[in-house]
């Protein structure tokens, strides 16, 4: 699964890894554009998908599909409560699963002067923007999910608007059953 998938620009850089991708986003407009680049990629559905749709993690949901690998690439920031994403996340995983987020680390200069970006911009009410994580949260979230094995590796440094960060990769793996 690639969760925030977006136009899938992650998911298409899987796809030759993987025997199915299924794709999912809030935002229909980004699904459509997703599916559409998959069609004329001249992939099939049952290879690579998106979907429309809040997930909750009760059974049901995606026909009951289970995952081995679940990632979310830089769209954490935007999760108003990633506490209960990363549960929805974990629910979504087979046992043995592993769940991937990177996004950026909470980095000083970001903080301190994330107040004066918020005057020019004023975006906050229709997406939340937050300006990073520190790693024991991100630990805290996986943990809390049932997640085990945690890993937080940086793997290269950024700008986020004019200032400096540092993204990471985060994993957790689902207990065997």
């Amino acid at each position: 699964m690639d969760f925030a998938c977006g136009i899938g620009m992650v998911s298409r850089e899987l796809a030759p890894y993987t025997k199915q991708i299924v794709g999912i986003d809030i935002s229909q407009g980004l699904v459509d554009e997703f599916n559409s680049r998959v069609n004329n990629q001249g992939l099939t559905p049952d290879e690579m998908k998106a979907v429309c749709v809040h997930l909750k993690g009760v059974e049901g949901e995606l026909d009951n599909l289970k995952f081995d690998v679940i990632i979310c690439g830089m769209a954490y920031h935007h999760i108003q409560d990633i506490a209960k994403t990363t549960q929805t996340l974990a629910f979504f995983l087979k046992p043995g699963g592993v769940l991937l987020v990177n996004d950026m680390l909470d980095v000083d200069d970001i903080t301190d002067n994330f107040k004066d970006l918020k005057k020019q911009a004023d975006f906050e009410h229709v997406v939340a923007h937050k300006h990073g994580f520190d790693e024991p949260t991100i630990r805290k979230v996986f943990e809390d999910a049932g997640l085990v094995k945690f890993e937080l590796n940086i793997i290269a440094k950024a700008r986020y608007h004019k200032f400096p960060t540092k993204i990471f990769i985060a994993k957790g793996t689902k207990p065997e059953a």
